[in-house]
Formats: structure tokens, sequence, C-alpha cells
């Protein structure tokens, strides 16, 4: 007994270029990666104007959240504040 389609020969395949395609992509990708790690330390990395020295910043005295305005509202919750609270 046979399972499948026995009447297939190997005449009837078809080939598509798809696997190749693949392949050729897998291969660009290596190749990227090859590239990167050996010229990554070459590229520019930010720089130390964004570096905190450590030192503490003094705080500003935040201003009075007027409960009318209700972008004041925004801010003080931007602030980390509680606009609700006296």
């Amino acid at each position: 007994e046979a399972s499948g389609d026995t009447s297939a020969t190997v005449a009837a395949l078809s080939h598509t270029a798809w696997p190749y395609v693949a392949a050729a992509g897998g291969l660009l990708i290596l190749l990227a990666g090859v590239l990167a790690l050996r010229y990554g330390r070459l590229w520019p990395a930010m720089s130390g104007r964004y570096e905190r020295d450590g030192t503490p910043r003094p705080r500003r005295r935040p201003a009075a959240v007027d409960p009318d305005r209700p972008e004041d509202l925004w801010k003080a919750l931007d602030r980390g504040e509680d606009p609700t609270g006296a």
C-alpha cells in the first residue's frame, strides 16, 4: 500500500527562486552583523552634554495652583504635586 500522491513525478515538481532569495537575505543580515561588530566602536556615541555631575540641584518652589485654570492643574500633576491638596 502507498500513501500520498502516487501519480506525482519528479518532472511535475516546480522550483522557485524564493529559497535562494531567503538565503541571500540571511547572508546580508549576517554580513551586517559582522560589519557592526567590526566597525561599531568607530560609530559616534552620545556626548557628555546630557551627563549629570551628581551634585544636587536646588529645587524650585512650585507656583500656587489656581483650581479654576485646568492648565495649572495639569502642570502641577506633571511636577508630581497633588493639586487637590491644601
